[in-house]
């Protein structure tokens, strides 16, 4: 807001009366004083308030500098990913390596959970003793200040297994969150005890899967409203029963050909509903969660990951499906616990879908104005690489390896991609190629994406080539600023302090339901300020590999203060207030 400063001159451009001609005690006051000092005084007062109401708007057109700081080594964090292949070879796949933000002590901290990566069939160990690379997977408490404790080995987590991508979520409702791990084969359920340790609760659950199932990304999400959250586990690929893992990747490396049997196929998304007491039932049909290929009629095969969006605004939670291979898919939520397909029209192009993105939607979605700007943000991302794909790399920001953040508190969400790059199909990494980027922030102006500059100085450091896959957000340090963390495929983790220097202020609002699922996904929040109404829907961030902070981050740009918070709970139930301050993380909890 301009300040008002007191001294205020008035030129009018007439010259300075001659004061030795007047008579000695005599004052010089001006016949308009009169009639002009209530103007005067009426203008400055109108001014001061359309500065309080209405202040200006800061120019769009150039990006800010992208300040981050590498503080990997300085915030205890030391986790090395290994991708599961003997020290000699290959990996069959170079999809791995996944990071898992959630609060799991409750003290309000976000802390880290990484999966790891273990030897495949091939890479088994032999009679003599062969050479192998396998780890444990890792989970780091946050102090609150950004430094980190590995606490894996008392949390029961470092386990060693195939792992691919995590969830967590509450799904008993106690008020600590659990977590999910998709593997190459089984899948493993930990329950949060409560007390700092976690509990392999998978047989009991029933959430395990089969053996021949290689599953990739996972969400939580209430499907019925029930009040109970529910799992959704995508799938990568299956094999068929007795053939083995082994003999799969084999046939597969060997390529489709006449009379060869398909070392993988495709799989629907295995839907768990949550039957209470720490039991799930999979739900037959998938719950309408079947995308099939039109030319074969099987299911689209290698799924990546699975993003829950409002994506019509009806306060329940949709499904966004990305592929290695295929166009993303949109199930819309039909409220009775199943799904149904949003399919694109034939011809149909659909420009600019996604308030302010002006770019052709993969998707036959167009969000209704004041509509959440993730799903907008989503719906567009898909074709950044469009008209430059490599044939023998895959893309991963396409296919959701980037995450959504407001970096610079413009109240517009940017996009920070970690740029990985991926084989094209499973087993054929090939030989010679690079598979290393540099992570890059891409800035969103309102209606295009451009890249952020990066300091030619030290801060600079950060952008450096990385094997990224899982691409998370957090404020680590609870300055309000979002933090990055990125998991490598084979390397060691990063962690990306935001150093920005814009001031601009904000305002973050965490969530807890009373009278629905207490993560209050589908919840949607409004913050009315003074010149606009930004609406965020609460859901699982999740992303490629990657779940972020479950915190709505909202950016006030110029905005001083918020006229108004409205809450529209899952419950049904409708919140106002007006908040004490900004530059805050409000914890509300429904009345």
């Amino acid at each position: 807001m301009p300040s008002y400063d007191p001294e205020i001159k008035i030129l009018t451009g007439a010259a300075e009366p001659d004061r030795s001609a007047l008579a000695p005690g005599s004052r010089l006051v001006s016949p308009l004083i009169p009639v002009l000092l209530p103007l005067i005084i009426a203008a400055i007062v109108i001014g001061v308030l359309f500065a309080w109401w209405l202040p200006p708007l800061l120019p769009t057109g150039a990006a800010p500098v992208a300040r981050f700081t590498d503080v990997t080594a300085r915030s205890g964090v030391n986790f090395q990913r290994v991708s599961g292949a003997a020290t000699s070879g290959r990996p069959p796949t170079t999809l791995g390596g996944a990071v898992v933000v959630f609060d799991y002590n409750g003290d309000g901290y976000p802390d880290l959970f990484f999966v790891n990566g273990a030897p495949w069939p091939a890479d088994a160990p032999q009679e003599g003793g062969g050479v192998r690379r396998a780890g444990r997977c890792a989970l780091y408490r946050n102090d609150g200040h950004g430094h980190f404790t590995d606490v894996s080995h008392e949390a029961g987590l470092d386990v060693e297994l195939q792992g691919m991508g995590a969830a967590a979520g509450d799904y008993d409702n106690d008020g600590h969150q659990d977590l999910f791990v998709a593997c190459v084969g089984r899948n493993h359920l930990f329950h949060n005890r409560g007390d700092g340790t976690f509990e392999d609760v998978t047989l009991a659950a029933g959430v395990g899967g089969d053996d021949n199932t290689w599953s990739t990304g996972a969400t939580w999400i209430d499907l019925d409203g029930a009040g109970n959250l529910d799992l959704v586990v995508a799938h990568y690929a299956r094999w068929p029963t007795g053939m083995g893992l082994d003999l799969a990747l084999r046939v597969a490396e060997l390529g489709p050909s006449y009379g060869t049997p398909t070392g993988f196929v495709g799989a629907f998304p295995s839907v768990y509903r949550n039957l209470g007491h720490g039991r799930f039932a999979l739900v037959p049909g998938s719950a309408g969660l079947r995308n099939i290929d039109p030319e074969t009629g099987m299911p689209v095969a290698k799924t990546l990951a699975v993003v829950p969006v409002d994506a019509n605004g009806d306060g329940r939670l949709d499904l966004l499906f990305s592929y290695q291979n295929s166009d993303s898919a949109l199930f819309i939520n039909q409220g009775d616990g199943s799904f149904q397909q949003l399919l694109s029209r034939p011809g149909h192009r659909n420009e600019g879908a996604a308030a302010g993105l002006a770019t052709p939607s993969l998707l036959p979605l167009v969000p209704e104005a004041g509509a959440d700007e993730r799903v907008a943000a989503l719906l567009s991302a898909g074709v950044l690489d469009a008209g430059r794909r490599d044939e023998g790399q895959l893309s991963l920001r396409s296919k959701f390896g980037f995450a959504l953040l407001n970096y610079d508190h413009s109240g517009r969400l940017d996009l920070f991609s970690g740029n990985g790059r991926a084989e094209p199909d499973v087993c054929r990494p090939e030989p010679g190629l690079d598979y290393l980027a540099a992570p890059q922030l891409l800035w969103n102006r309102g209606r295009t994406w451009i890249p952020a500059s990066v300091p030619n100085t030290e801060g600079g450091a950060w952008a450096v080539p990385l094997n990224a896959r899982g691409v998370a957000v957090a404020d680590l340090y609870g300055d309000g600023k979002s933090d990055v963390i990125i998991a490598q495929n084979s390397g060691p983790a990063v962690i990306l302090r935001n150093d920005q220097r814009i001031g601009r202020p904000w305002l973050r609002i965490a969530l807890v339901a009373t009278r629905s699922q207490r993560e209050a996904g589908g919840a949607r929040v409004e913050v009315r300020t003074p010149r606009r109404v930004q609406v965020q829907t609460m859901a699982p961030a999740m992303g490629f590999m990657a779940q972020s902070e479950s915190v709505l981050d909202f950016g006030l740009e110029e905005d001083a203060r918020v006229r108004m918070i409205v809450i529209h709970w899952p419950s049904g139930q409708r919140q106002e207030f007006v908040p004490d301050g900004i530059n805050r993380t409000l914890v509300i909890r429904e009345p």
